[in-house]
């Protein structure tokens, strides 16, 4: 009896081996992953910082975030803006979008505003790869 026991166990040792190589494969593939995500938002975020603060900018927060999110109505913003721009750019340019989006394997950033019931002024930009490949300009809709 111990003999057949010993044998089973024997027998099960190599599929125990192969499970746990499985499950350290797997880890080992998502610290990789974890590692390239912390790289790109470490660039991410020494991009931001090196975003210039713009003179004569507040410093309370209720009142940045609240000029931020109607900068973009400005049409002279949307006039800076070119094909080849990075999103961090079009961000800083005009402010947080309304609503981001993936279309067809790139990211959109709309911005509305409702201006009357049924009104709305709305622009766009698309990217690919973070980087911008068209413009559409606010419009009454």
């Amino acid at each position: 009896m111990t003999r057949s026991i010993l044998f089973a166990l024997l027998l099960l040792l190599p599929f125990a081996a192969t499970a746990d190589d499985l499950r350290i494969a797997q880890m080992e593939q998502d610290i990789r992953d974890l590692k390239r995500n912390v790289q790109t938002l470490t660039r991410q975020v020494e991009e931001l910082r090196r975003v210039p603060v713009s003179p004569g900018v507040r410093s309370d927060p209720r009142s940045s975030a609240v000029a931020a999110s109607t900068a973009w109505v400005d049409v002279s913003r949307w006039d800076r803006l070119r094909p080849g721009m990075t999103e961090l750019e079009v961000l800083s340019s005009l402010g947080p979008p309304t609503t981001m989006r993936d279309e067809n394997g790139a990211r959109v950033l709309r911005y509305a505003l409702e201006i009357s019931s049924g009104g709305f002024l709305s622009g766009s930009v698309t990217l690919r790869d973070r980087v911008v490949v068209e413009v559409r300009k606010p419009s009454l809709q």
